[in-house]
């Protein structure tokens, strides 16, 4: 009975596992209603962002951050490869050959325990405000 008994949870485990993995995976959220319901619409790309005006950032994925600039401004940077560290960087930097930031240059990740990655700009755009972020469904 014993044997039994452990036959019948082991095939029960083997099922649920295989279920588990036929399930498919979640559909990827555009960017677009990424933005939306954090209250933003992309805007034009620009070519530089003054370095005096970044006051802050948010991650919205492993490829988008915000740029929080000025009073009310914000800017979508897209990065060429993955930014892994972008979710759960202590500070995030840039490193630049001018002045400004621009798509040539790189955005400098620092996580917990020294972890740094470097991730190669692609573009920048502005971000506007819409009247209020989208209620997530």
């Amino acid at each position: 009975m014993k044997r039994l008994i452990k036959y019948a949870s082991g095939v029960l485990f083997v099922s649920v596992l295989v279920t588990a993995c036929a399930s498919p995976p979640p559909r990827p959220v555009p960017l677009a209603q990424k933005l939306l319901e954090r209250g933003y619409v992309i805007g034009k790309p620009v070519k530089r962002l003054k370095n005096y005006r970044i006051n802050g950032w948010n991650s919205i994925d492993r490829y988008h951050v915000i740029i929080h600039a000025g009073v009310k401004e914000d800017f979508l940077v897209t990065v060429r490869n993955p930014c892994d560290g972008f979710r759960s960087a202590e500070i995030l930097t840039f490193s630049t050959t001018v002045s400004d930031l621009t798509d040539k240059d790189k955005l400098v990740v620092r996580g917990a325990g020294g972890f740094v990655e470097q991730c190669y700009i692609k573009s920048i755009h502005v971000l506007s405000r819409t009247k209020k972020p989208a209620r997530h469904h």
